[in-house]
């Protein structure tokens, strides 16, 4: 199994340097454009406003697919016109679901600041921890599918990434995706942190610790490689989680710190 443990330490850019001391930017960007490659099959859960989804569409070229969850309505008709920008250099589809552990319907509060958006809790306690807790809301109902569901009706045979940002939700779209990390085995970049995960009555630990007991080795990525975890750390709230059958390939494409 190839490692990069004793190759010269690999430089990051100046953007890339301040991405790693600010928090609020997105430093996977630069993670999905070393690891995702051309024919690869992508899912962005989250997708939000599309930044992850574009990356994943251009480095996965003609040969590969990229799929784009994401609840909020407003949000997918965005994606669904990204899609069609992508069109000819990448099979993108964009689902408007909210993923969890059963098909049904449940409610999702959308606050004025919409990157915020989470489903609702099932105590005040909960949303009142939550970032932004006194902005305007309103609240829609929206459709929930299992993320294996999900998979098995795009036909998809393999899945290489497949992030997952939704605000606190992360629980919820694992317990609908045991065959996911069970046979297809994609690198896991999961943001997971103890406030929001306050809503579900989880913790940071309990969200990594799922995919971990699946054959999963957690590790974050900061300055500009992967560095390895034993488990949640204080301060870090995007972790990337790697089936341990594949580290040997996915070091080898984006590096890994000594230790």
């Amino acid at each position: 199994m190839t490692m990069l443990l004793d190759a010269p330490p690999r430089v990051p850019g100046p953007l890339e340097r301040l991405v790693d001391r600010i928090p609020f930017l997105e430093k996977e960007l630069f993670l999905l454009r070393r690891l995702v490659r051309p024919g690869d099959v992508c899912l962005d859960v989250g997708a939000a406003g599309g930044a992850h989804l574009l990356v994943m569409a251009r480095r996965v070229g003609r040969t590969g697919r990229v799929l784009g969850v994401e609840a909020r309505p407003g949000s997918a008709r965005v994606l669904s016109a990204i899609a069609g920008i992508a069109a000819g250099r990448a099979r993108v589809e964009i689902h408007q679901v909210a993923l969890a552990a059963d098909t049904g319907w449940l409610t999702l509060r959308v606050p004025l600041v919409p990157t915020r958006a989470h489903l609702l809790g099932s105590s005040d306690r909960r949303d009142a921890a939550a970032a932004f807790p006194g902005l305007p809301a309103a609240r829609i109902d929206v459709p929930t599918r299992r993320l294996d569901d999900v998979v098995r009706l795009a036909g998809l045979t393999r899945i290489d990434v497949l992030k997952c940002d939704v605000e606190g939700a992360e629980g919820e779209v694992l317990a609908g995706a045991a065959s996911v990390l069970a046979h297809h085995r994609p690198v896991v970049l999961l943001e997971a942190d103890d406030l929001h995960q306050a809503r579900y009555d989880r913790c940071a630990a309990d969200v990594v610790g799922t995919v971990v007991d699946a054959g999963y080795r957690p590790f974050r990525y900061v300055r500009g490689r992967l560095e390895r975890l034993a488990g949640v750390v204080d301060g870090e709230d995007d972790y990337v989680l790697v089936p341990e059958e594949r580290i040997g390939m996915v070091t080898a494409r984006v590096g890994v710190h000594p230790g």
